[in-house]
């Protein structure tokens, strides 16, 4: 008999978000500040886009994401329990995916735009300074 595993990107990068705060570690007393920004698609908003800040290396602290608005603009929240809104201070590598807010694994739909795939792999690495930052830009270009 085989069975076949059909997993969305959706679960697979919360598996890999859980997965990096686990090996990582994550210290719930660290603070968090607010975070949030834009994220633009060669300059024009992008909707229901996932971001998500996984800690470097360097930067053993809990995971933040957030989701774009039909004005992309996002604002982060830790993905701990209970979620904190903001992120801690420290370097992160950002990574960017499509989120279809209405996902139907019989019917999955294309994304309406294509995010160049090193911004889904690689990712940008970000700063989240001491003060915190609402004014962050993304703008992913191919």
């Amino acid at each position: 008999m085989k069975i076949l595993l059909t997993v969305s990107l959706t679960d697979f990068v919360l598996f890999f978000v859980c997965c990096t705060v686990f090996i990582t570690g994550c210290n719930k007393n660290d603070p968090v500040i607010p975070v949030s920004g834009k994220v633009t698609l060669q300059g024009k908003p992008i909707a229901d886009c996932s971001v998500t800040f996984q800690p470097t290396a360097k930067n053993p602290i809990v995971a933040a994401s957030g989701l774009t608005d039909a004005e992309g603009n996002f604002s982060l929240e830790t993905i701990e329990s209970p979620r904190r809104k903001g992120a801690a201070v420290g370097e992160y590598q950002v990574k960017f995916f499509w989120r279809d807010p209405a996902f139907d694994e019989t019917n999955p739909k294309p994304a309406p735009y294509q995010i160049p795939a090193k911004y889904q792999q690689e990712g940008i690495t970000f700063t989240v300074p001491n003060g915190g930052k609402t004014d962050a830009v993304f703008d992913l270009v191919p």
